[in-house]
């Protein structure tokens, strides 16, 4: 009996010196080992009161997943994205939706406009009226398309690329755009065919190829020479209307264009090529484009008001040239070559 006293109080003891009985209060903790994507973490508290200590894990981070879109999507097919982790080099691939047509194109009437030599037409003419319907809740700056025009059997007239800028649409509201057509070529049967027909024996169908949202572009410098001091910004377009009584038979485009420059040297004359793409990217025209006559000196800037081109009516890019926004045009100007005002003479690739 006396033994069995014996153990019980050397248990008692035992607990007694191993249990402090302090009711712990723990500080905010040290992160002795950082979590990953791959690993768990640690970190380790001590107690104010006793300096008792405890190690708790940290679990493992979320991927920093950075996403490359693989395939665009487009309004017929389906894009791809990769989500590659740059920690750990994890990665999944997702489908990226088909585009939305949000904006719905209607032709809701057609116009002959017969030629009239004695005011400068010398073809007849078709023009269409669009509805063009937003159903999105963003504004709408631009739509590119096709237009494709039937006749009462369902046979093919013809095919038109048919672009809408120059007039934003609201979201969820709708505006009518005219004056959008063709001259026509009278030695052309489906040309003659279109301006002939009435309206009511016509169908109309118009394919959506892309929608640009408000700010999704900007009038940005697209590409410039990488490393070259020279920055070159088009400010703003100007639209000159022929004038034969004074000597100007045919329209033409000027850009005020201001040149910086970044340089260690005064500059006397700068060589390279402007390149002027639509809203949606596509290329308009590319034009030598030199600029003399002024120095620029150390970090300062030049502006030309009188560089353009005079328009040919007969040819689509320069129609449409003179036509769009300056909102609605994007410029990359290329630099090949500087004068400086010592004579050096410096090329770019």
């Amino acid at each position: 009996m006396k033994k069995v006293f014996a153990v019980v109080l050397t248990t008692i003891m035992l607990l007694l010196l191993t249990a402090c009985g302090c009711e712990h209060e723990f500080d905010s903790g040290t992160v002795t080992k950082e979590a990953t994507c791959l690993e768990e973490g640690t970190k380790s508290y001590k107690c104010t009161l006793c300096g008792n200590e405890k190690v708790e894990s940290i679990p493992c981070v979320p991927h920093e997943y950075e996403k490359t879109v693989k395939k665009e999507a487009t309004f017929d097919i389906t894009g791809t994205a990769k989500y590659t982790c740059k920690v750990c080099g994890d990665s999944y691939s997702e489908d990226i939706p088909k585009k939305e047509r949000t904006v719905n194109v209607t032709v809701t009437d057609k116009k002959n406009v017969p030629k009239d030599i004695y005011n400068g037409r010398f073809s007849d003419r078709v023009e269409f009226i669009f509805n063009l319907e937003n159903q999105s809740d963003k504004p709408v700056r631009g739509v590119e398309g096709v237009l494709h025009i039937q006749d009462l059997f369902d046979n093919d007239v013809l095919s038109m690329n048919c672009d809408f800028t120059g007039q934003t649409i609201p979201a969820n509201d709708s505006i009518t755009v005219g004056e959008l057509g063709m001259d026509i070529n009278t030695f052309m049967d489906n040309h003659s065919k279109l301006y002939n027909e009435n309206f009511a024996d016509l169908k109309f169908a118009y394919e959506i190829n892309n929608i640009v949202y408000d700010g999704d572009t900007s009038v940005v410098d697209l590409t410039q020479n990488e490393n070259v001091p020279i920055k070159v910004n088009v400010l703003d377009k100007k639209n000159i209307a022929k004038d034969i009584y004074n000597g100007r038979f045919s329209p033409r485009v000027q850009f005020i264009i201001e040149v910086s420059n970044n340089s260690d040297k005064d500059i006397k004359g700068v060589s390279g090529v402007l390149k002027i793409k639509d809203l949606f990217g596509k290329d308009i025209i590319s034009s030598e484009c030199d600029f003399t006559g002024q120095i620029i000196t150390v970090g300062s800037s030049a502006t030309f008001s009188d560089l353009g081109m005079d328009i040919n009516e007969f040819i689509d890019d320069n129609n449409k040239l003179y036509n769009e926004n300056y909102s609605d045009l994007m410029f990359e100007y290329k630099v090949k070559s500087v004068v400086y005002s010592n004579g050096e003479t410096e090329t770019f690739n």
